[in-house]
């Protein structure tokens, strides 16, 4: 048996809420003011918006034609921040082909929210030769401590956080690849596969001083084991001193950072911002086209891997995908809403069969998020479910949540209509 070919196929299988993690009292992030009222896309506001209550506005993730132009994701961004980035073609083999690598800034270049390239690792006791870079981590925990090292060298990680409810997407795909893997190696090898997820709060410095910052990841592992065939041999036993061949391949299926000056970093916010994203289901249907012609692994497991991928941890399988053409369908009508465009007919979930209403609440359980009717776009959105109260701006792409059940946008200058969560 070529251990070097089962590894392999590890390899290709591993491609490309719950509160936020908290620091100490003394780190403790507090709510950053939204971002200059000036800004073309920012609700028309003459006073600043209360400590917990954000805008967000929304934004789509596009593709320049790595997979299929036009845009692959659709999710929120506070109010006036700029976005850029978008997809991105895998750099290495050892890859998924499509990679997202977004991020957003505040009008004063201090706070960011990002979406990063995921990863792909591997380490032996073998001297196998492999595309994927070296890399030890066996726990999200130790992927996200090796990150931040790299992307803000020096910095202090001050917390960290399980978070089981950004794999739970991803433990059935988990546990049907452990399957398949044994039941192929038939016996002469054991591969288990775990899914985790959480994040990391941590300090830096930068050019404008003491920062926060939050990284999260949603990561699975294979660890395969199998007996040393070549027990005995001493070029092997040099190498493994008898040990069985072992091999770790870890990739990240969903990531996302936040930073902001120290005392900024509003946590809540980011959660909003994170839980928003969605598949665009044309770009997801061309992207199961393209790994089903790669022929990288069977077709359903296709689709459920590159799923978890692009929808943060909620599986944009064949059998709910319909799911996310509706919330596409809510980003087209709200965007033709604030344009003056006609409005396709239909909201995001059509009709109320319980059908669509089971898939429906599915997918918020899973995203952490709730269904509000958009009065003003005459669809149905879906934001997160820690604010009990979400307004539409009147005439633009904005949102505002809050847990203040008197807050009254018109005392800020905001003209908005509140949402009704769709029961």
């Amino acid at each position: 048996m070529d251990f070097r070919i089962a590894f392999a196929a590890a390899a290709l299988l591993a491609g490309c809420g719950q509160r936020a993690a908290t620091a100490d009292a003394a780190e403790r992030p507090t709510l950053a003011t939204p971002g200059s009222a000036a800004a073309p896309a920012a609700p028309p506001q003459t006073t600043p918006l209360p400590a917990g209550v954000v805008a967000l506005q929304r934004v789509a993730i596009n593709d320049p034609g790595v997979i299929a132009r036009g845009p692959a994701l659709h999710g929120l961004m506070p109010a006036s921040w700029r976005a850029e980035g978008g997809v991105v073609a895998a750099q290495r083999p050892c890859s998924e082909p499509a990679l997202f690598d977004w991020r957003a800034t505040a009008p004063d270049g201090r706070s960011t929210v990002s979406i990063f390239p995921t990863d792909v690792w591997q380490w032996s006791n073998t001297p196998m030769p492999s595309d994927c870079r070296k890399g030890e981590a066996a726990t999200v925990r130790d992927y996200l401590a090796a990150r931040i090292a790299a992307v803000h060298p020096g910095a202090r990680v001050l917390d960290f956080r399980d978070r089981p409810d950004f794999a739970a997407g991803a433990r059935e795909a988990a546990a049907i690849a452990e399957r398949g893997f044994n039941a192929a190696m038939g016996g002469m090898s054991r591969t288990d596969v775990k899914v985790e997820g959480g994040e990391a709060l941590y300090a830096f410095t930068d050019e404008d001083g003491e920062k926060r910052g939050l990284m999260s990841a949603i990561a699975i592992f294979y660890l395969s084991e199998a007996a040393n065939p070549l027990a005995g041999s001493p070029e092997f036993d040099a190498i493994l001193r008898g040990e069985p061949f072992r091999t770790v391949i870890g990739s990240t299926l969903g990531t996302f950072s936040a930073t902001a000056p120290a005392g900024a970093l509003d946590l809540e916010m980011a959660e909003a911002v994170r839980r928003s994203f969605t598949p665009d289901p044309q770009w997801l249907r061309a992207y199961f086209a393209l790994k089903s012609a790669l022929g990288n692994i069977e077709a359903e497991g296709v689709k459920d891997r590159a799923a978890i991928i692009v929808a943060g941890g909620a599986a944009a399988t064949k059998s709910n995908i319909a799911a996310f053409e509706a919330m596409a369908g809510a980003s087209i009508a709200n965007s033709n809403a604030a344009t003056g465009a006609a409005r396709p007919e239909g909201g995001a979930f059509p009709g109320d069969a319980s059908g669509d209403r089971m898939q429906r609440e599915s997918i918020e359980a899973i995203r952490g998020v709730e269904t509000f009717h958009d009065p003003v776009g005459g669809v149905n959105v879906q934001l997160d479910a820690a604010y009990d109260h979400a307004w539409r701006v009147n005439n633009q792409d904005t949102y505002i949540l809050t847990k203040d059940p008197n807050f009254n946008p018109g005392l800020y200058g905001i003209e908005a209509t509140q949402m009704g969560a769709v029961r």
